[in-house]
């Protein structure tokens, strides 16, 4: 291929976005972690301003990740990437304060269903009128399992609704969003990394977006933090409970098979994993420092284009 590096010839997944092999399905897995999805709303950046949006034929995200993931499959990263930096809307998402009076921490809510649209008129129609599927991911209450919402969004409101169930924080974010006659908290709980279901879709090709260095893992709730947050949370109920005190184990297994698909001991589908560099600034979930937050962001783009730029007519060398 003339112009592109030979490790973009012989790796596949760079190929794949680059030719679109007949048969092939591409997907894009978008990693959650509240504000650290900073991180790879920059990746989503990288990929619309690499000119690869069109690539992929279906899109998973969970909790920031599945905002990242709807502005992508809009085809307006651009825009919607004001939303980690800009002052005002990151401070009407993250206020401690409002829980003084009651109210919620992180408020999802009117981001999703005030300041979108403002942000950027249409831009649910455009995701829901786009090539690539999206799906967003979110954790049912009742049986503590994750969930792709993909067949519940029918139009603009059941998409709306449908990103605020993914990333509707226990606790942190108010109850949980009733959708049908289910309820949905945050798919960060289960879900964290929604490859799997990517597969079960029946990806030939898999690009997953990381907001996490290599070596960053989830722990374990303390004692005192797993008595208090999973005595509130069986209130909602035991299975939500449930699936807050095993999360450091489930995505301990999670990440243990994604180090064997990185290095490449499991053969189908193609796989190709972008984290954030080393030194790169990562945020923390509930992370207010907009200056913080911004560099995530600006690495995170660095380091998507970094890996993809070779399977891009724009990114690579003439």
């Amino acid at each position: 291929m003339v112009g592109v590096p030979d490790h973009a010839a012989v790796h596949p997944v760079l190929a794949a976005l680059r030719e679109r092999p007949p048969g092939a399905r591409v997907a894009l897995v978008i990693e959650g972690g509240g504000m650290r999805g900073a991180v790879t709303g920059g990746m989503a950046l990288a990929v619309e301003r690499l000119g690869l949006t069109g690539a992929f034929d279906a899109v998973y995200g969970t909790s920031a990740g599945a905002l990242n993931a709807m502005w992508l499959v809009a085809g307006r990263v651009e825009r919607g990437s004001q939303t980690w930096w800009d002052p005002t809307l990151v401070h009407t998402l993250i206020e401690p304060r409002r829980a003084l009076r009651g109210g919620r921490i992180v408020d999802t809510e009117t981001l999703v269903e005030e300041r979108y649209d403002v942000l950027s008129p249409g831009v649910f129609r455009a995701a829901l009128d786009a090539p690539a599927t999206l799906h967003p991911m979110a954790t049912d209450v009742d049986t503590g399992a994750p969930v792709d919402l993909r067949p519940t969004i029918t139009d603009e409101a059941s998409l709306r609704r449908a990103l605020r169930a993914s990333s509707a924080l226990p606790l942190l974010a108010g109850g949980p969003v009733p959708i049908d006659d289910r309820r949905f908290l945050d798919g960060g709980l289960t879900v964290a990394i929604p490859f799997r279901r990517a597969i079960e879709d029946g990806a030939t090709h898999v690009v997953v977006l990381r907001s996490r260095r290599l070596g960053d893992i989830t722990q374990p709730p303390s004692r005192v933090s797993g008595r208090l947050v999973g005595g509130l949370l069986r209130r909602i109920s035991p299975a939500t409970a449930g699936a807050y005190l095993g999360r450091a184990v489930a995505e301990g297994r999670d990440e243990a098979e994604l180090a064997e698909r990185d290095a490449g001991r499991i053969a189908s589908p193609a796989w190709l994993s972008v984290r954030p560099l080393p030194d790169s600034p990562v945020p923390s979930r509930l992370e207010r420092d907009v200056g913080v937050v911004r560099e995530a962001l600006e690495a995170g783009e660095e380091a998507a284009r970094q890996v993809l730029a070779a399977a891009s007519a724009i990114g690579a060398p003439a």
